[in-house]
């Protein structure tokens, strides 16, 4: 009887450390504010606009004026929002810095999801991890969907 006690108990503690390790970790995705499930377009902000921006849910793009990129990432954007049509509001880098976002987002371009007026993740043009999602729609989408519903 002994035996089968610490039979059970290993298996189980091998279950549970399976599961702690294979087991994806869900995040609770959201839908954005209903107007930016709209037309598929860029939406032109500045500094203003954002800081007093009265949405709950959004997502962000900031960009240079300039691209280092293969393919300019606002084109990888702009297919997949096309697609799904969803808004994303747009502001160049320069003006960005003069928002509550800057404490987050260091560096542009970038893509950063806004949840109940608070970052929830933001593609980061330093990480090597995130240039795929830059380049490649799919990568892209993939990402997002992981955060937010795609379609209404």
């Amino acid at each position: 009887m002994k035996k089968i006690i610490i039979i059970a108990s290993i298996f189980i503690v091998v279950l549970i450390g399976f599961l702690i390790i294979f087991y994806p970790i869900k995040t609770d995705k959201f839908y954005l504010d209903d107007k930016y499930y709209n037309e598929g377009n860029f939406i032109n902000i500045n500094s203003n606009d954002l800081n007093n921006i009265n949405s709950n849910n959004y997502i962000v793009f900031t960009y240079n004026n300039y691209c280092n990129f293969e393919i300019p990432c606002d084109k990888i954007f702009q297919e997949f929002m096309k697609k799904y049509k969803i808004d994303i509001l747009s502001i160049p880098y320069e003006d960005f810095k003069n928002t509550w976002l800057h404490n987050d987002v260091k560096y542009a371009p970038s893509i950063i999801i806004i949840k109940n007026k608070k970052v929830i993740k933001y593609l980061d043009a330093e990480k090597d991890e995130d240039i795929e999602r830059y380049q490649d729609v799919n990568k892209f989408e993939q990402w997002l969907n992981e955060y937010i519903n795609l379609s209404k």
